[in-house]
């Protein structure tokens, strides 16, 4: 396996323009839309994916408000899926084996899973992953995730009526 620091920059940084695209597409079929997603200075090794805020809080004993939850850790699971189609199609040759890159989608999930507490969080955290990764395969998101994931490699930056745009033409 290659060690990280000898993987190619442009390959790293493709990596993460396939993660944060990976929360944005199923964030955006889950109707939770973007404000902007970037990747961060200087190499874009690293990015981050702004939602719009949700209007109001979560109650725990609103159904409404659990599946809004469920639905969270599915969009927060969708950047280590995505970036995983990256790694299992175009940068195979270059995948580092074991990645770090979900440990801050991972603290992010704690509020949603304190709130359902789940009786099996693994069960859960799997269902969620399952269900970005089914998201992610169809294949007008695989363009657009595709499509998303060049423009935030190129320009390291994007925002909600762009992905619209990419997303609309891979819907055709």
């Amino acid at each position: 396996m290659p060690i990280l620091s000898d993987i190619p920059a442009d390959i790293r940084r493709a990596a993460c323009a396939f993660h944060e695209a990976g929360h944005i597409v199923v964030g955006w079929e889950h109707r939770r839309h973007i404000t902007h997603a970037w990747l961060r200075p200087p190499y874009g090794f690293s990015g981050e994916t702004c939602f719009e805020p949700y209007k109001r809080g979560f109650q725990i004993d609103n159904a409404v408000d659990r599946q809004r939850a469920e639905i969270e850790i599915i969009i927060l699971s969708a950047g280590y899926c995505g970036e995983m189609i990256y790694w299992n199609e175009d940068g195979l040759k270059w995948y580092p084996g074991a990645i770090a890159s979900h440990e801050d989608d991972l603290r992010q999930m704690k509020p949603y899973l304190a709130l359902l507490r789940p009786t099996d969080e693994a069960a859960l955290r799997t269902r969620c992953a399952n269900a970005a990764t089914a998201i992610l395969y169809r294949p007008t998101m695989l363009a657009a995730l595709a499509a998303i994931a060049r423009r935030l490699s190129d320009q390291r930056r994007i925002d909600r009526d762009e992905v619209d745009d990419i997303i609309g033409r891979a819907m055709g």
